[in-house]
Parts: structure tokens; C-alpha cells; sequence
């Protein structure tokens, strides 16, 4: 082989094993205190994991999940990075979000498919105002405004116990109130994980700091 070839070759050959390194990097996804790997339901626009474990995603633009209750469209196009959990858990993570546009938004989320899904979001409202909202897709999307709040973070919680879903939120990390309780009515297996969306806006930009994961069931979800 000509010496010339051979230089082609090894750069070729680094580049192989660098895309081979970055592709198991990504493959194997992993965050301290959560069960497994994570994965990727749609690539975000950019994402990072830093030394604190503070996870950022980073949205395209017109990215959202959705399921119009009027006419059935589905949008299905915002990042969400998904692991396995047990039968019964609790996981909580402050989420702070860069709000620009309506419906820039963190969120907590369970996902079965498309239409088997909800989220526990922290979203910017029409009027500009950081809020509550929760979604619930059993077929169809509902769409539930809570609360505004002040500021551009909040606690956010889903606890699973058995077939019930508790969604909570806490301001301070302790005093947790509860948001929603539901049943998802499906028998699909059911990951969970967190997402960034920005359906109406250039992509918005969602951190999730102190995540914690508890493998228990709760006994009473007032407590």
C-alpha cells in the first residue's frame, strides 16, 4: 500500500472508531441514581449531562407532544430521554426553563406510544406567564392549566403506585402538592423520562438539576 494511502486509511480508520466511540456513548446513556440506560425518543437539537449530573435539552423549533382532542393530530416531535423504571417509583427533578415563546416547556413524562402518554410541565402561557400544565393522552391529549408561578424553576414529581399515577409540584423542593392522579389505561410497557418541547417558538432550552429516583411505592400520596 502507497504511503499516501496509507495516511488516507488511518484518518479514515480514526474517524470509524471516533463516530464507533460516539455512537456507544450515546448508546449507553446513563445518569447516577436512575435504573439502566437512557434513550432517546427523538434527538434533541443539543443535549449535555455535566460533573453536578444537571441534565440540559435543548429543543428544536415547532417541537411538541400532542394529541388535538378536536381533530386527532399528532404531534410528536420534542426530545425526550427515556429509561425503564420499576413497577412502583418516585421521581422528582427540579426543572428550569429558558422561557421565550408560548408553550416553551420542561417536563416530567411517562410514554408508552404515541397515544399513551402524559406530562407534568412547567410551561410558558400564551399571556407570558410560567405555569403548571398537565397532559394526560389516553388516545387523546386533555390539557389542564394549574397554576403560574413566579421565577423560572420548579419542583416537579411523578410517583407510580401500582396502576396510579400521582403528579406533584413543590416550590422548595419539600412541601410537595399534588397536581393530578390518573390511570393511563394501557398495557404497553411505560418508560419514563424528561422532555423539552417548543411548539410554537425556535426551541427552547430545559435543565434538570437534583434528580432523584426512589424504587418504593408510596402508601399514602398525601405524605
Amino acid at each position: 500500500m502507497k504511503p499516501h494511502m496509507l495516511r488516507t486509511f488511518g484518518i479514515f480508520g480514526l474517524l470509524v472508531l471516533l463516530v464507533s466511540a460516539l455512537a456507544f456513548g450515546q448508546s449507553t446513556l446513563s445518569i447516577p441514581g436512575l435504573p439502566g440506560t437512557l434513550h432517546w425518543e427523538n434527538t434533541p437539537r443539543a443535549w449535555n449531562i455535566d460533573s453536578k449530573n444537571v441534565l440540559t435539552i435543548s429543543s428544536n423549533a415547532k417541537t411538541d407532544w400532542f394529541v388535538d382532542p378536536f381533530d386527532g393530530t399528532v404531534a410528536k416531535t420534542a426530545p425526550i430521554l427515556l429509561f425503564t423504571p420499576g413497577s412502583d417509583y418516585v421521581l422528582s427533578a427540579r426543572v428550569s426553563v429558558t422561557f421565550a415563546t408560548k408553550w416553551d416547556a420542561g417536563a416530567l413524562m411517562v410514554w408508552g406510544d404515541d397515544h399513551h402518554w402524559a406530562k407534568l410541565s412547567f410551561e410558558f402561557s400564551p399571556d407570558g406567564k410560567p405555569t403548571l400544565v398537565t397532559v394526560v393522552t389516553r388516545g387523546l391529549s386533555d390539557d389542564c392549566n394549574s397554576m403560574h408561578l413566579p421565577g423560572d424553576s420548579v419542583y416537579l414529581r411523578i410517583a407510580k403506585s401500582g396502576n396510579t399515577y400521582v403528579f406533584y409540584f413543590a416550590t422548595d423542593g419539600k412541601s410537595w402538592e399534588i397536581l393530578r392522579t390518573f390511570n393511563l389505561d394501557t398495557e404497553l410497557p411505560v418508560r419514563v423520562g424528561f422532555e423539552s418541547q417548543s411548539p410554537a417558538g425556535p426551541g427552547a432550552v430545559a435543565k434538570f438539576s437534583a434528580i432523584t429516583y426512589d424504587p418504593r411505592r408510596i402508601e399514602d400520596i398525601y405524605k
